[in-house]
């Protein structure tokens, strides 16, 4: 999905980007990255590879199928990783002497664990930078240029 918005503040290779809001973004999957989804405006953190600056208008791309994907990864790996870790907390119950409950949640926060740092690490590494949005053109240049 493209977008169109104003720059309103830029950091290294990130920039904040407004959004005015239309039907569509009630329905976007990077709704959750808005920073602010009030008065029809929305406030995106983007990659900024051309070097937009404050002021710029821009049009910029978010990759919904591959935010979906995501999300479908980890909300997938989280519930196996539950089920995984209660199954082998109740099989350790039989070998070991603990109740079956206690054996279960333990089972379950060390399948949560295993499963989070999994995770933290496909997305820091492997997703981090396809996940965000990208301006992918200036479409009409702010003030904060100097002379031409």
């Amino acid at each position: 999905m493209t977008d169109k918005g104003l720059v309103i503040t830029t950091e290294r290779d990130r920039a904040e980007v407004e959004i005015t809001c239309f039907t569509g973004c009630h329905e976007c999957t990077a709704k959750s990255l808005c920073i602010g989804n009030k008065h029809n405006k929305g406030r995106l953190s983007v990659k900024n590879p051309l070097h937009a600056q404050p002021g710029d208008q821009v049009e910029i791309h978010i990759p919904e199928e591959k935010y979906s994907r995501a999300l479908i990864l980890l909300f997938g790996w989280l519930l196996s990783a539950i089920f995984l870790g209660i199954g082998a907390g109740y099989v350790s119950s039989m070998i070991f002497p603990l109740s079956v409950s206690m054996a279960s949640l333990i089972g379950l926060a060390c399948g949560l664990a295993i499963g989070g740092s999994v995770l933290a690490r496909i997305f820091r590494h492997k997703n981090k930078d396809q996940l965000y949005p990208v301006i992918i053109d200036i479409i009409k240049k702010g003030e904060n240029y100097g002379p031409a």
